[in-house]
């Protein structure tokens, strides 16, 4: 599992200690003729430990997730499955919300510290259609959330290691016993972690050749030409369509790595890893988030309308000016941020946003932004919100009721989990799902990758070619990096 790192460890084994409120609190489980939970959670504050650096070294954990937002300071890994939620169909986010709140009651928390992410939380996310059965996404399902059985957050100086197992119909020394199983095998991993790099010991790594197959530019200029001609019959007013590019390399793709190099080139973006039952990852590093939720506070944002950086910082300003003042484009930001606006109006007591949009600057690409708050109803749920918001008409089209359904008729795409909510949310009603657009689906040494545009009734089809190109750059270039040979692995 660990075979790459130097264990220069001492003989003894890895202290490995509760604290004894933790283990009284355990205790307190057992006693009395209250109704048995079915998981306990013990949250424990630890050393500083890159949460990504945990995904590289439990990499044969069939169940990984990972998320950050590096400019936010925040970042979790989670891995191993207690439990799961899964759902299909068009309640499938209802039937989560239902869900999660049956598992609320089944689980209880325990700890030294009084925090509002000192408590399990779950990790997955939704696929862009109500079904998700193709070969490709069958494991991801339609709805897939996890309860890890460990989970490592780094939120600013807050280094917390939750870890939770099952109670019921166990004694409480097998609790307390896999228990500092796990936190023993967190500690003796990070303790390799620290000591991997040692003099002339480093991995050396020789870049390798991968092929690209682009989609077809002829279908694609139809596919656009017929969205216009729904547009033009009154169908809808905007349509996203998307497009994929395989790559493939003689070497496995290694998807923690590839993260790496993302996270360092997009620290504004959420950048995300998701492995469902040991096969592909789900991988991405997206500008959009969906719903950020705390307490009764909900943040989202319309992002919508786009353009390319520029090589100067004259060219830049001017492209950005460009952007803001091109009609075709603020149409479009205008449709997202006009339809987030109608659906959260019966879910919130008040919804404040700027009147004009500004600019996001990514590395490689500049978008219309406008952030948006609301005052969320005390009983409405983050899987609530998402149900109603998703898919908004930056991933989906305008009015949503009427594009989405031709999305299927227009391109030739199996999206999965693109463009659909990804994220993390805790029993206590926090959480956060960003849109995985910018994203992959990776398994040994072959990915799928996604981008789509906005479709309005003037766009040009060589033009939204070209925008998804810009797109498609960044995780060409990460997927390529991560796309090595160790030159310590056997030659066929």
């Amino acid at each position: 599992m660990h075979g790459n790192l130097n264990h220069n460890l001492p003989d003894d084994p890895v202290k490995t200690d509760f604290p004894e409120e933790i283990l009284e609190q355990i205790a307190g489980i057992f006693e009395g003729d209250s109704p048995r939970k079915c998981f306990v959670s013990c949250s424990l504050q630890i050393p500083p430990i890159d949460p990504l650096s945990l995904i590289e070294q439990r990499i044969e954990d069939s169940y990984l997730y990972y998320w950050e937002r590096p400019n936010r300071d925040f970042s979790l890994a989670a891995g191993g499955m207690v439990t799961s939620l899964k759902a299909t169909g068009s309640d499938r986010f209802k039937e989560i919300g239902t869900q999660s709140r049956q598992l609320k009651k089944q689980v209880v928390s325990i700890g030294c510290l009084n925090h509002s992410l000192a408590e399990p939380l779950l990790v997955g996310g939704y696929s862009f259609a109500d079904h998700n059965i193709s070969t490709t996404w069958k494991k991801f399902g339609a709805a897939h959330f996890i309860l890890p059985e460990w989970t490592l957050i780094k939120s600013g100086k807050l280094n917390l290691l939750t870890l939770t197992v099952p109670i019921k119909d166990r004694d409480q020394s097998e609790v307390i016993q896999q228990l500092k199983e796990l936190l023993t095998t967190h500690d003796r991993i990070s303790s390799d972690i620290r000591s991997y790099f040692k003099p002339g010991t480093s991995d050396d790594y020789s870049a390798q050749t991968v092929k690209l197959k682009d989609s077809s530019k002829k279908n694609w200029e139809k596919q656009v030409q017929k969205s216009k001609e729904l547009i033009r019959r009154g169908r809808f007013e905007k349509v996203v369509i998307a497009r994929q590019v395989e790559l493939t390399s003689n070497h496995p793709i290694q998807v923690p790595l590839a993260m790496y190099h993302l996270r360092k080139l997009y620290p504004e973006c959420y950048n995300f890893i998701s492995r469902m039952d040991g096969g592909a990852y789900f991988m991405g590093a997206t500008p959009e988030r969906l719903i950020s939720l705390r307490k009764d506070l909900m943040k989202t944002e319309g992002l919508a309308g786009s353009i390319s950086r520029g090589r100067s910082a004259t060219e830049d300003v001017s492209l950005g000016h460009t952007l803001m003042e091109s009609d075709k484009e603020r149409s479009e930001h205008d449709f997202v941020v006009r339809d987030i606006r109608n659906t959260l109006k019966k879910h919130s007591h008040r919804i404040e946003h700027p009147s004009q949009p500004s600019l996001k600057k990514l590395s490689n690409v500049q978008h219309l932004y406008t952030p948006i708050s609301a005052k969320i109803h005390d009983s409405t749920t983050i899987h609530e919100l998402a149900g109603v918001l998703h898919p908004t008409p930056a991933v989906g089209g305008f009015p949503k009721t009427n594009a989405v359904p031709f999305i299927n008729q227009i391109e030739d795409v199996d999206r999965g989990w693109y463009a659909g909510p990804t994220g993390w949310f805790n029993l206590k009603g926090f959480g956060e799902l960003a849109v995985a657009i910018r994203s992959a689906w990776v398994e040994n040494n072959r990915a799928q990758l996604y981008a789509g545009c906005g479709i309005v009734e003037d766009s040009d089809p060589l033009t939204e070619w070209e925008e998804t190109r810009m797109k498609f750059r960044p995780l060409l270039d990460a997927l390529t990096k991560a796309t090595v040979k160790k030159n310590d692995e056997p030659t066929n």
